[in-house]
Formats: structure tokens, sequence, C-alpha cells
């Protein structure tokens, strides 16, 4: 037997309104804990990077007993790695968008510059550090020692 009164099944057009308008509003809201988590994680990856084009400059001056220059320039925002047996040039390479070189203090043969190379015995010609910089100005250093060792701080 059928009773008179009927309820649809479902939701009204008033209760999905405040859901959608509760989801724009939570959106709107996890935005710039995003943008800035994004931030952090370009500056992350730009510096490990760098750190691993040191590193593998130091392998490649063992393996093939040729010196590897790096060249840092902050006009360009990039470095370069030159094989000097061959004079080779590769590069130039640049740091992710919105990630800048801050400054390169390297000091090779007791002169501060923008250079420093990776010697066949496994050294690097002299030491220093390399600064990268985010919009916000959040700063991540690496640390390249004369035994070889190169190294976030």
């Amino acid at each position: 037997m059928k009773t008179n009164s009927q309820q649809a099944n479902g939701f009204t057009l008033i209760e999905t309104s405040v859901v959608l308008v509760l989801l724009g509003i939570m959106f709107g809201m996890s935005v710039p804990a995003f943008q800035s988590f994004r931030r952090s994680h370009l500056l992350q990856a730009g510096t490990e990077t760098l750190l691993g084009q040191l590193r593998l400059s130091r392998q490649k001056a063992i393996g093939m007993q040729h010196d590897q220059r790096l060249t840092f320039s902050t006009a360009t925002n990039s470095y370069s790695v030159q094989d000097l047996a061959t004079s080779q040039t590769f590069g130039p390479f640049a740091f992710p968008r919105e990630i800048t070189l801050d400054r390169a203090s390297l000091v090779e043969g007791g002169v501060t510059g923008t250079t420093i190379s990776a010697l066949t015995d496994g050294r690097f010609s002299g030491s220093g550090e390399i600064v990268l910089k985010d919009p916000r100005g959040v700063r991540d250093t690496l640390s390249i020692q004369v035994s070889g060792l190169a190294l976030i701080r």
C-alpha cells in the first residue's frame, strides 16, 4: 500500500551551495600555503642540483683525468662547466625559475672570484660558498672545501 507523502532522496540546492562555498573558502586559504611550499622546494631543488653538478665535476675530473672548471654568473643567473683538457664547455645551466644566484664567493689561488676547478686528484682548487636565494629572501648555502667536500649548510 502506498502512502500519500513521498520524500525525494538527495540534497537540496541550498545544501549543495553551502558545501561548495565551504570548499571554495578552504581552497582559497590553502593557496598561499601551497605557494610557500612550492618555493621552498624550488630552492631545495636548485641547491641539490648544483651540489650534484659539483660532485659530478669532481668525479669526471678523477675518472677522465681532466680538470673541470665551474664558472658562476650572477648576471645571467647560471653556471657552466668547462673541461680544461679539451676546452669543451657545457652549459650555461640556469637555476630554477624564481631562484637566483645570490653570491658565489670562491677563493682560488688566493684570489676571490666566481670560478673553481675540480682537480684530477679529487680536490677542488679552492674553497668558498655559493648562496642561492628565493623571492622571499630565504637562502641556501653550498660550502666547497679544498679537500673535495661539497655540502649544503
